[in-house]
């Protein structure tokens, strides 16, 4: 029989008294940590005395913060930034599936505690101290309100005070009104993102209706914005609301406020959003660019902050080129310019917008930059994409101009020979396609005239690749440009803004500007809280602005470009530009400038496609160019042209040669051209002798130039054509 062990009785005394000492131990630790719990709750808990109290009955009349505006170049009112304010709703007027909605994902509780949810409260503190996180919140509707309408006592940061704070305030709240009373006041002041302020304004904002007609859908979308309004933004993120909106209706069949089958058939739904408020008013493009400049300079509560934002938005130019760019996109789904393959957009509400042909129009003052006219796109309802500013589209020829400034700037004269015979350097290895005939002999002035590819590639192995590279970014383009040869024809992606504003050192005499929208923002109480800044620096010397732009007078009153001047833009303004085309006809452009504008326009698909077989920047994108730009001159007076400067030096030349003109060159071959001092011609045209007629041809051409009725680059015949018309192709 086994033997009974048993426990020595002393031990037993012994393990129980360790363990009373232990017990005692901690019953001190947990006294002493509470006690410290309650001092700390007790020093935190919010506390305070006279008019710095939140006064729980100024709820009634409450109003969310003021709302931005724009003002164009006149003072006149543009827009505001937030255009919904907010829209006071009873509660009996808001279907129960919306504030169901709100319920079910907010506060599911809502009618059975005081303010603070406990149960809710308790176990998000717990999961947040398994995380070690403040990743849980617990804030009741009656919370949130608190929030959003005492935002001075309740910072944005996590912190227990903050928390503290809510608390307080909901209770003193719940001690006020009555649910119902808390409910309608919520759903009318709960921030739903772009400025809307409750479920109405959200309503009307968003889906372009009352609150009493939403689906579950769109109830469940505005239900799953006020967790962060910022990210949940439905036209900023959409995928993200989507999927929280699918959230929120599984939580609403949970809830009863659906059943399941309604809330499968509401994820089906697409989150159909109406057109946003900037499609209904003026300048839409140019309005939503100064929003984001100005989110991005003050945060992105900018459009709340009650500034007022002045802008160098030129309200008729703007109009006119929005008129002129879409009559041009759907005179070419017409098939005005020849057959059009892609989709026709021109009426309703195209099935796929992204296939739309699209098109862009910015111009601005060369001086200083400032922006007068933005046309990112066809139409904002269609697509908030703005191509002005956010795109990247290789600029074919439209490139080559800045090429050609930085060949000059080297010490390459215009009349130097580039291609045909008489040229003595080649393209590198690289040989383009051209349209021009190699039994032509090309300078400066008739290759940039007739967009020849070769002419620009010798010229830019002249340069050097780096070089031209180098001077792309000087004059403001801030994309990647590669250093090689298919870059002195466009290669390159620009945003087209930048590509705009590297023409205006041609226009203002050699200074870079960066393109600006805004011109001053003022807060709410007048005082001017930020100012543009000139940020004028010269890249080039007038001489080289003044050559280049000379060169650029030919592409449109004589070239490529001349379909500026066929739209109606008179010869008696002074017009410079470059057309460009890119491979397959994906991209078509035309940048110039006047004296006192520069401006540019785009056509194309987002996704680079060909537009037409025959497309040209000369043939779509000029005309456009000219109508804007001779509309803006029947309201301005004609600039003064451009005047040579005094780094210049001008010498009559024959044409068709390069050389001195002799008295033996035929007038019509003869004219006047400017170089940099030192790179003018010094040998006499070889195929006409001097003799005495000359002499006699020369001094009487001497008269003419001191009565000042003498030659003008721009006046510059090319040489007769010993083939075919160069200009049988256009880029």
């Amino acid at each position: 029989m086994a033997r009974k062990t048993t426990r020595p009785r002393a031990a037993t005394r012994g393990g129980r008294s360790r363990l009373r000492t232990t017990v005692r131990v901690l019953l001190v630790v947990l006294a002493v940590g509470a006690a410290a719990g309650v001092g700390a709750l007790a020093w935190l808990w919010p506390r305070c005395s006279g008019a710095d109290c939140p006064s729980v009955v100024a709820l009634r009349d409450y109003a969310p913060p003021q709302a931005t505006r724009v003002y164009d170049g006149r003072g006149q009112l543009v827009a505001h930034l937030a255009p919904e304010r907010r829209i006071v709703v009873p509660l009996e007027r808001i279907p129960a599936h919306v504030s169901g909605a709100f319920l079910a994902v907010e506060d599911k509780r809502f009618y059975r505690h005081k303010g603070v949810d406990w149960r809710r409260a308790f176990g998000a503190m717990a999961r947040n101290v398994r995380s070690l996180s403040w990743s849980q919140g617990f804030s009741t509707v009656t919370m949130q309100l608190a929030r959003n309408v005492f935002p001075q006592h309740l910072k944005r940061e996590k912190t227990l005070r903050r928390k503290l704070w809510e608390i307080t305030l909901a209770r003193k709240i719940e001690g006020e009104f009555s649910k119902d009373e808390i409910l309608e006041m919520y759903l009318s002041q709960i921030y739903l993102s772009a400025g809307l302020y409750g479920v109405e304004a959200a309503s009307q904002g968003y889906f372009g209706k009352s609150a009493t007609k939403l689906t579950n859908a769109q109830a469940a979308m505005l239900a799953a914005i006020p967790r962060n309004p910022s990210f949940y933004d439905p036209r900023r993120n959409p995928d993200a609301v989507r999927s929280r909106r699918d959230l929120v209706l599984g939580m609403m069949a949970s809830s009863g406020v659906i059943s399941r089958e309604e809330a499968q058939a509401a994820i089906a739904e697409p989150l159909g959003l109406a057109p946003p408020p900037e499609a209904r008013g003026r300048a839409p493009y140019f309005v939503a660019a100064v929003r984001r400049e100005l989110r991005e300079r003050f945060g992105t509560d900018a459009d709340q902050a009650g500034y007022r934002v002045y802008t160098s938005l030129d309200p008729a130019l703007q109009s006119a080129a929005e008129q002129a760019l879409v009559a041009q996109i759907r005179a070419v789904e017409r098939g005005a310019h020849g057959r059009f393959r892609g989709a026709s957009c021109g009426g309703g509400k195209p099935a796929n917008p992204g296939a739309c042909l699209q098109g862009m129009f910015v111009a601005m003052d060369p001086d200083n930059g400032n922006v007068l006219a933005l046309v990112g796109g066809r139409d904002y309802a269609l697509s908030q994409f703005d191509r002005a500013t956010q795109a990247r589209r290789q600029a074919g020829s439209a490139f080559k101009p800045i090429v050609y400034s930085a060949a000059l700037a080297k010490g390459i004269p215009i009349t130097e020979p580039l291609v045909g015979p008489g040229a003595t350097d080649s393209t590198g290895g690289y040989y383009p396609a051209d349209h021009i005939s190699d039994s032509l002999t090309m300078d400066m002035r008739g290759a940039l005239r007739t967009s020849s590819n070769r002419a620009a590639v010798v010229l830019g192995q002249k340069v050097g690749a780096t070089r031209v590279v180098q001077a792309a970014h000087d004059m403001g383009i801030t994309t990647e440009i590669k250093p090689y040869p298919s870059t002195f024809l466009g290669a390159a992606s620009v945003i087209p803004i930048e590509l705009v504003a590297a023409y205006a050192p041609f226009a203002n005499g050699g200074a870079a500007v960066k393109p600006r929208l805004i011109q001053r923002v003022v807060d709410s109480n007048g005082r001017v809280v930020w100012e543009a800044k000139s940020a004028k620096r010269y890249v080039m010397s007038p001489g080289v602005a003044y050559l280049t732009t000379s060169l650029m007078r030919d592409v449109v009153d004589r070239g490529t470009g001349s379909g500026v001047r066929t739209a109606g833009l008179p010869y008696t303004i002074a017009a410079a530009g470059k057309t460009g085309t890119t491979n397959d006809a994906a991209d078509v452009w035309f940048v110039g400038a006047t004296p006192d504008v520069v401006a540019g326009v785009w056509l194309g698909f987002d996704r680079p496609a060909r537009i037409l077989a025959n497309a040209s920047g000369g043939g779509l994108a000029a005309p456009v160019w000219g109508k804007v730009m001779a509309s803006y001159y029947q309201r301005h007076g004609a600039p003064t042209a451009w005047t040579p400067p005094s780094d210049l030096t001008s010498v009559q030349i024959d044409r068709s040669t390069g050389r001195l003109a002799t008295g033996g060159c035929p007038g019509e071959q003869v004219a006047t051209e400017y170089f940099l001092p030192g790179t003018e011609p010094t040998e006499q045209c070889p195929l006409h002798p001097d003799d005495f007629g000359g002499w006699f041809g020369r001094t009487m051409r001497g008269v003419g130039d001191w009565l000042g009725i003498g030659g003008d680059p721009k006046q510059a015949l090319p040489p007769k054509p010993r083939a075919r018309d160069p200009l049988s192709g256009t880029h």
